[in-house]
């Protein structure tokens, strides 16, 4: 009988009913969702990578394969996957030299026929995140892709088959959102779900289903979606993000799935109305960084990298108690930044570089405040004369993930608060602590005071195993046994990044 009912299922409906199931998917962790879970065990994302829309290179040989190897390898877990076609040369960036979505006729893209090229890359891409338990974070739109102008080469928008001068679907006349010229850098294209623009709503729906088909159908269980990149268009409603959260979710379900987890990536604006911490687009979180808005079931705070020291921290926490008092949901962040960018002033003219000591600090500092995920941002050192953007996985970032996982495989972090209410002698930006009172303790030196504090050890009749590990060289040194009779004096072994570990052992008779 099971075997002439299993003959009656649709492989597709299988397919579908196994990704629904919850067995596997990716969903924030059920007994701290603060956090998230895979294949049903507790997961701290953590990764890097050197490009943006890595499912590009999985036509370039082994490029791709070697690079997620070697993400696994360091420990990582983590990556980032926007779905654009912008190619990075010593020239600087080009848009015109990787395939798009869709099939190009006679010279003119047809918004209504795919290009299985593309398509095959982002299988191609699934399929090896997939086999290496890698947690993807793909974006819908990357308003890079069109934004520019539409007359001048160099620009996203002229290449772009959206562009009615490339495509045989429709012309500038028959939307009421396009203009021929320069646009802004959120280009009104990405108004349509809002007009409810009757020639690009269609299409733009029409790309998106077939995003989530892809991951869907193919029974890609461990990705997560974010509407756009850096998004700072929308009023008070934050439209259209929230129509495309609303969209995928309906249309996932439609398929067969209980649900799938969406985010939207608030850019900063100007001027700068938070005072308090200088922290800009966060003075009312639930608009501008949604906690209320239901169409959204998870958080990314990338933008917040851009800041450093003790300000990012204490960002963290500040909306962490937000999200909390509405109810615990994961707070990833994509992007780590190499550089810092001031609140309030010009991205192009106003970032500085911090040392390679800060950056990495940033990536630890925002596992402390409690964190879902963090990723460095891509190292690209063919865009001429830029910042540095990320550690990407250069051998500096292969330190500090390798050094990640070996911390996580000494803590349950996942029962961790941040906790530097229990440090003292404590300078700003000098210690970050999390733990779990009385049974784990972890403390991240960022090398800057004298990186000697006191933790207060609740009275548990525990001795506490004490290690240190070395963020430098990935290695554990230094061990020694103490008790929770008393406060502690923490002094890293040396200068620079070290993380102090201590776990409650055997009761004191």
């Amino acid at each position: 009988m099971l075997k002439r009912l299993l003959q009656l299922i649709n492989p597709v409906t299988l397919v579908l009913l196994c990704v629904g199931s919850g067995a596997a998917q990716i969903e924030p962790y059920a007994q701290n969702p603060s956090y998230w879970q895979y294949n049903g065990r507790p997961i701290l994302l953590f990764g890097g990578s050197d490009r943006d829309n890595i499912f590009q290179w999985a036509d370039d040989g082994t490029k791709l394969t070697d690079h997620l190897d070697l993400l696994r390898s360091c420990g990582g877990n983590y990556i980032r996957c926007t779905l654009s076609s912008r190619e990075y040369t010593l020239e600087g960036y080009r848009w015109d030299l990787l395939p798009y979505p869709f099939a190009k006729i006679d010279g003119k893209y047809d918004l209504r026929q795919w290009n299985e090229e593309y398509w095959n890359r982002l299988r191609t891409f699934l399929c090896e995140t997939k086999t290496r338990g890698i947690i993807v974070q793909m974006e819908l739109w990357d308003r890079w892709n069109e934004s520019g102008d539409s007359r001048k080469a160099r620009f996203g928008w002229y290449d772009s088959p959206w562009n009615p001068n490339n495509n045989s679907t429709y012309d500038w006349a028959n939307s009421p959102l396009l203009k021929p010229g320069m646009t802004d850098f959120y280009n009104a294209f990405h108004y349509a779900a809002v007009t409810n623009d009757p020639v690009l709503l269609p299409l733009q729906q029409r790309f998106v289903e077939k995003v989530v088909d892809e991951v869907i159908d193919n029974g890609n269980d461990h990705v997560l979606f974010q509407v756009d990149n850096e998004s700072g268009i929308g009023n008070e409603t934050l439209e259209p993000d929230p129509y495309w959260a609303r969209f995928v979710r309906h249309y996932a379900k439609s398929k067969g799935v209980s649900d799938i987890f969406v985010c939207s990536s608030r850019r900063f604006h100007g001027p700068t109305p938070y005072k308090t911490t200088t922290f800009q687009d966060w003075d009312n979180p639930e608009v501008r960084v949604p906690l209320l808005n239901a169409a959204f079931n998870f958080s990314d705070i990338s933008q917040n990298n851009g800041t450093s020291g003790q300000t990012q921290y204490d960002n963290i926490l500040w909306y962490r108690s937000r999200v909390l008092s509405h109810g615990a949901r994961p707070i990833n962040n994509v992007k780590c930044y190499h550089f810092n960018w001031p609140i309030g002033s010009s991205f192009g003219k106003d970032r500085t570089s911090p040392t390679d000591t800060e950056a990495g600090a940033k990536f630890w500092r925002a596992v402390f405040a409690g964190s879902a995920g963090i990723r460095f941002h891509r190292h690209t050192p063919t865009r001429p004369a830029g910042l540095r953007e990320g550690f990407g996985l250069t051998p500096e970032g292969q330190r500090h993930l390798r050094s990640m996982r070996e911390f996580l495989d000494a803590v349950h972090i996942f029962r961790m608060n941040p906790r530097n209410d229990l440090l003292s002698q404590r300078v700003t930006n000098e210690a970050y602590c999390l733990a779990e009172p009385g049974l784990q303790y972890a403390v991240f030196f960022t090398g800057d005071g004298d990186s000697c504090v006191e933790i207060e050890l609740i009275d548990s009749r525990h001795l506490f195993e004490l290690r240190w590990l070395d963020l430098a060289t990935s290695y554990w040194v230094k061990r020694a046994t103490i008790s929770s009779h008393r406060d502690y004096i923490l002094r890293a072994p040396g200068s620079g990044h070290w993380v102090a570990v201590l776990i409650g052992t055997c009761l004191i008779e």
